[in-house]
Order: C-alpha cells, then sequence, then structure tokens
C-alpha cells in the first residue's frame, strides 16, 4: 500500500515538474550524479565508480564544438550534454573511461527532441590510450578512431543512418523523457542501434549496427540507498547483450539503476545541480565527499 500511494503521488509531481523544460534545465547548473558501479574487466567483476553529468549548453553548427565565443544564434545549436564517467581498477592499474553525448534539444530534421549531434569517447589506461569521435550529419553516421592499439591503429568507418536508429549512448538521454514521452508504456519497438562505444571497446570489434529491441515498461517500487521510490523501467537488447535501466518517475528522471546481462551494474549514489566548472579550488574538494565521490 505504501509503496502503491508513493508513485502516485510522484508521478502527480511529475507531471507538474515536466511542463517547463527551460524553466528547469536553462538555469546554468548542472546534474551531477555520482554512482556505485560493477564493471566486468578481463573475466572478472570490479567495483568502482560512475559519475553522469548532465547540463544544457551551445554547440556550433558546422563544428559540433562548444560554443565559447560571440557567434550569432542562427551558428548555435542548443543542446543537452552527457558526460558519462567510469573508474575502475584491474589489479594493479586504473582505468579511466569518458563519453560525452551532444543531442539537439529542439528537433533539426524531424519533430522529434533530441537530436543525437555527435560522440565523443576516451579510454586511459597504463597500456596506452584510445580517443573516439562519431558525428551524425546529412543522414551519415561518420567514425574516426585513433588507438594506441596496433591491430587498431588510426580507423575511419561510416554507415548510412537508417531508419528508426538509435544509439546506445544517446539512449541515456532520450529514455529520460525530458520533453515528452519517448514511446508508450508497454510498447516495444524494433530498432536499428550502434552499440555503445565501451561495448566495443570491451570486445575489441569492429564497429557495426545490429537489430535491437526498446521496451518501455511500467513504474514499480525499487529501493534506491535504502529508500523506495517508484522507477520507469526501460529495457534494450541486441545481440546476446540485453541492459535494464530504471529511471526516476519524478521530473527530471534521474537514472537510478542498471543492471545488465554481463552482470555489471550502477547504483544512484547522490545527485546534485550546481555549476561544477567553477568548483576547481582546494576549498571545493569536500564536495566531493558530499557527492559520495572517492578521492
Amino acid at each position: 500500500m505504501l509503496a502503491s500511494t508513493l508513485i502516485a503521488t510522484l508521478l502527480l509531481a511529475s507531471g507538474v515538474a515536466a511542463q517547463d523544460f527551460y524553466q528547469y534545465w536553462g538555469d546554468g547548473r548542472a546534474e551531477v550524479s555520482s554512482y556505485k558501479v560493477i564493471q566486468s574487466r578481463y573475466g572478472e567483476h570490479r567495483e568502482g565508480y560512475g559519475v553522469m553529468i548532465f547540463v544544457t549548453e551551445d554547440i556550433n553548427k558546422e563544428t559540433l564544438i562548444k560554443v565559447e565565443s560571440s557567434q550569432p544564434e542562427s551558428h548555435r545549436i542548443y543542446s543537452m550534454k552527457m558526460n558519462n564517467v567510469l573508474k575502475f581498477t584491474t589489479g594493479i592499474y586504473d582505468y579511466s573511461v569518458m563519453t560525452s553525448v551532444f543531442s539537439a534539444v529542439e528537433p533539426r530534421r524531424g519533430d522529434r527532441p533530441f537530436e543525437l549531434q555527435r560522440i565523443t569517447h576516451t579510454v586511459q589506461e597504463w597500456c596506452g590510450h584510445v580517443f573516439e569521435e562519431v558525428q551524425f550529419r546529412h543522414g551519415k553516421i561518420l567514425g574516426d578512431l585513433n588507438s594506441y592499439f596496433e591491430r587498431e591503429g588510426r580507423q575511419h568507418w561510416q554507415f548510412e543512418e537508417p531508419e528508426a536508429f538509435v544509439s546506445e549512448d544517446h539512449l541515456w538521454i532520450q529514455v529520460r523523457e525530458l520533453k515528452g514521452d519517448l514511446m508508450e508504456e508497454g510498447d516495444t519497438h524494433g530498432l536499428t542501434i550502434l552499440p555503445s562505444l565501451w561495448y566495443f571497446r570491451l570486445r575489441h570489434q569492429d564497429r557495426k549496427l545490429m537489430v535491437a529491441t526498446l521496451h518501455k515498461g511500467g513504474v514499480e517500487s525499487i529501493t534506491v540507498d535504502g529508500e523506495p521510490r517508484p522507477a520507469r523501467l526501460w529495457r534494450w537488447q541486441f545481440a546476446d547483450y540485453e541492459n535494464t535501466v530504471w529511471v526516476d518517475a519524478a521530473y527530471p528522471h534521474r537514472i537510478l539503476r542498471w543492471q545488465d546481462s554481463t552482470g555489471d551494474s550502477g547504483h544512484l549514489l547522490e545527485s546534485e545541480r550546481l555549476p561544477y566548472w567553477g568548483l576547481h579550488d582546494n576549498e571545493h574538494e569536500p564536495l566531493r565527499g558530499q557527492l559520495r565521490i572517492p578521492n
């Protein structure tokens, strides 16, 4: 009874808070959320942590790079940027992974918000590091890879963007439904997916598009840091891989938890909205403790 009452209350709150995207996200602050993460590597599960940062900013229409000069509005794309940070240790050495996704808030080609513009992906570990960029232009998916490893080296790859296409990296923005429903509750859509760049990195596979399904489930009660929270279930599947994600039912629909078919998972620890780029002095370091991010 308690869980069902809580779900009903927060669903009502969600409808009120979701009415003005710009009022919520246009205040100059970023959402910073920390996670306890289990990440598999070399056949073993490792404990690590993740940070997801969501913030709006302008990028240039031609370069798709952040605007920091006085460029006219006609040269800008107002975008949602997600930085997805992952840190974990394998034996003696560390992994540091970050994926950035840039998504146009307003439609540019069709009639749906959040059109994917660009993804960048970096991996650093003690053997070497890798940088990959994917741009989405004029119906094409254009990738560039620069890798420390000889078998990869420098690569350029591309695909025609198919109908009903999604990027797994972009889904972390889309399933939050920040400007209205992505799909109806209970629906399962067949899609063509570009798996996450980290998915390819872990498996050392050539880039390819795959047949996938995306399912929007109902709202259920889950436990977050010892407290019940109503959460929307999402699930996507391709090849032999499946990921289930629980999104807060109340706006702004934060990512609360995920669990995939390899046993990897993430659980929300803390979430705050703050201008993190200005919090770089020694006196600001205690904020990491408030966010439960290890030093």
